[in-house]
C-alpha cells in the first residue's frame, strides 16, 4: 500500500491509463448485445475503478497537498443534485410520449460518466505532471489511435465511419481507383466506436504532437504525426478532415507569433520545415480524401412538389414525406399520430434550411419535448438522459443537449469546470505577462474541442474524450497557480 500511495507511482498509473485509452474505445465493447446487458459499456467499469482507486489514494496520502475541504464539499454538492436531479427526472409524465422512459443505472452511470473527467482534473492537479510527461503521454495516445487507423485501413478491415461493416478499398484505392467507390465505403475509424468521437480525440492530440515537433525533431515525434495526420483524412469527418488542415495552420502561425512576437520561443529552421511539410502531405490526401457528406439529399424539385401539393391542400402526413425530414422520424421517435401539431408546424412553418438532415430533425423534436416537458425546476434539474436516449433523441449538439439532460446545475457542476480552467490559464497568463507556447498549446487543445462539440455533439460526455481534457485542465490549472505558465517553450 505504501507503494501504491507513492507520488511516482501514481503519476505512472494516471499517465499509462491515460495513455491506453485508445484501446478501451473497441467497438466490441459497444454492440447493442453488450449495452443491453449492462446498460453501459463495461469499459465505463474500468474507468471508474482505476479513478475511484487514485482518488482514494491521494486522500490517504497525506504529503500530496490538496485542498480536501474543497474536494469533500463538491462531491457534497454534486450527491445532492443527483438526488434532485433523480427525482425531479422520475416524477415526470411521459403517457403523452410513450418511450420517453426513466432507467435508473443508465442515469446513475451517466452522472458517474459525466464527474470522472472532473476527478481527472483533480488527480493531474495533485499529481503534477511535467511538460516531457505530457507530451510523451499524447504521443503515445497518439501512436495507438493513428496505428490502429492507418494498420487496419491498409490492410482493408477497418471499420467504415458511417453506415457499418467493412470499408471496400484503402487508402491506395483513393489514388489508383479513383471514382471506383463511394466516400462512405472508404472513410474509417479502424476499430473504434464512433468516427466523431475519434474525431474529438484528435482534436486534442494533434497540436500537442505537432508542437512536440517544434521543439525536437526525432524520428518517432515525426512518424507519429504523420500517421496522425494521414488517419485524420482517413476517417472522413468534417471534424477531422478540415480539422487537420486548420490545427496545423493554426500551430505555425501560432508558433511564429511566440517566436517573433512574444519571443519566448526559439525559432528551429529544421523543424520549422518539417512542420510545414505536413501542409503538402494534408493538401495532397485532401484532394482524394474520402470526405463524407452526411447531409440528407434535398433538391428544389422536393421544395417545388411540397409547395404544389400545399397548394392543392394535401393532408400534412403525405407532405411530410416532402421535407427532407427522415421518416424515422415522423413514424418512430416522434410519431405523426400523436404529435400532429408539432408535424404541422414544421410543414407549414419551418423553413427547408432549418429542417432538412438529422442534426435539424433532432432539434426541432428536441425543441418541442422541451417545452412539453419543462419547467423552471426541470430546467435547472434537467428531465433526464435516460429519457432522452430510450427515445432515440440524444440531440448532436454539446452543452445544449446537456441542458436537456442535466439542466442548468448539471451544466454548472460537469461542463463549466473546463470553462472555468481555461479562463482562469488566460487570466494568469496575460495578468503576468510572461507566456509560453507549450501551455498555451495545451489551453487550446482543452477550448477547441468544447467548440467543435457544438456542432459535432457527443464530445463533452464521451470518456475517451472528456478523460483527456480534464487532464490537460488539471494540468493548466496547477501550472496557473504555480507559476509555470511562464515556461518558455
Amino acid at each position: 500500500m505504501a507503494k501504491l500511495k507513492d507520488t511516482r507511482t501514481l503519476k505512472k498509473i494516471l499517465l499509462i491509463f491515460l495513455a491506453i485509452q485508445p484501446f478501451l474505445d473497441c467497438y466490441l465493447l459497444y454492440t447493442d448485445e453488450v449495452i443491453s446487458f449492462f446498460h453501459f459499456s463495461p469499459t465505463t467499469i474500468i474507468r471508474m475503478f482505476i479513478i475511484a482507486m487514485l482518488i482514494f489514494l491521494l486522500i490517504l496520502n497525506r504529503d500530496i497537498k490538496f485542498n480536501r475541504k474543497n474536494l469533500y464539499i463538491y462531491g457534497s454538492v454534486v450527491i445532492l443534485y443527483a438526488i434532485l436531479h433523480f427525482l425531479v427526472s422520475i416524477n415526470l409524465n411521459n403517457s403523452t410520449y410513450k418511450t420517453f422512459d426513466f432507467d435508473y443505472i443508465t442515469e446513475a452511470f451517466y452522472i458517474i460518466r459525466m464527474l470522472l473527467p472532473i476527478c481527472i482534473i483533480i488527480i493531474t492537479y495533485s499529481l503534477k505532471p511535467t511538460k516531457e510527461e505530457i507530451i510523451h503521454m499524447f504521443l503515445i495516445a497518439g501512436a495507438i489511435t493513428s496505428i490502429v487507423i492507418v494498420g487496419s485501413n491498409l490492410l482493408v478491415f477497418s471499420r467504415a465511419s458511417y453506415g457499418g461493416g467493412a470499408i471496400k478499398g484503402s487508402i491506395i484505392d483513393w489514388f489508383l481507383h479513383p471514382g471506383q467507390f463511394q466516400s462512405f465505403e472508404l472513410a474509417s475509424k479502424g476499430w473504434f466506436n464512433s468516427a466523431n468521437q475519434i474525431s474529438g480525440l484528435m482534436f486534442i492530440i494533434y497540436p500537442v504532437c505537432i508542437y512536440s515537433l517544434f521543439e525536437k525533431v526525432d524520428k518517432y515525434r515525426v512518424a507519429i504525426t504523420v500517421m496522425l495526420t494521414i488517419s485524420m483524412i482517413m476517417l472522413g469527418t468534417r471534424v477531422a478532415t478540415y480539422g487537420s488542415i486548420l490545427l496545423l495552420t493554426f500551430s505555425i502561425i501560432l508558433y511564429l507569433i511566440f517566436v517573433f512576437g512574444f519571443k519566448t520561443a526559439e525559432f528551429k529552421k529544421k523543424n520549422f520545415i518539417v512542420v510545414c511539410c505536413h501542409i503538402a502531405l494534408v493538401t495532397v490526401l485532401f484532394i482524394h480524401a474520402p470526405l463524407v457528406n452526411t447531409a440528407t439529399a434535398y433538391s428544389d424539385e422536393d421544395d417545388a412538389e411540397m409547395q404544389k401539393l400545399i397548394a392543392e391542400n394535401a393532408s400534412i402526413k403525405t407532405l411530410l414525406k416532402y421535407t427532407g425530414v427522415d421518416e424515422i422520424y415522423y413514424k418512430e421517435i416522434y410519431p405523426y399520430k400523436d404529435h400532429k401539431p408539432f408535424w404541422k408546424y414544421v410543414v407549414k412553418k419551418v423553413p427547408a434550411s432549418k429542417r432538412v438532415g438529422n442534426r435539424n430533425s433532432q432539434t426541432l423534436v428536441t425543441h418541442d419535448v422541451g417545452l412539453a416537458y419543462e419547467n423552471i425546476t426541470r430546467s435547472f434539474f434537467g428531465l433526464g438522459y435516460s429519457r432522452f436516449i430510450s427515445a432515440q433523441l440524444y440531440l448532436e449538439k454539446d452543452f445544449v443537449v446537456h441542458y436537456y439532460t442535466l439542466g442548468i446545475l448539471g451544466i454548472i457542476l460537469f461542463l463549466c469546470p473546463y470553462i472555468i480552467v481555461a479562463f482562469y490559464a488566460v487570466l494568469v497568463m496575460f495578468r503576468n505577462k510572461k507566456y509560453s507556447l507549450f501551455y498555451t498549446t495545451l489551453l487550446c487543445s482543452l477550448i477547441l474541442p468544447l467548440g467543435v462539440s457544438y456542432f459535432s455533439g457527443h464530445i463533452v460526455d464521451e470518456l475517451i474524450i472528456s478523460l483527456y481534457l480534464g487532464f490537460i485542465g488539471g494540468a493548466l490549472l496547477y501550472a496557473s497557480r504555480k507559476g509555470e505558465l511562464s515556461e518558455k517553450g
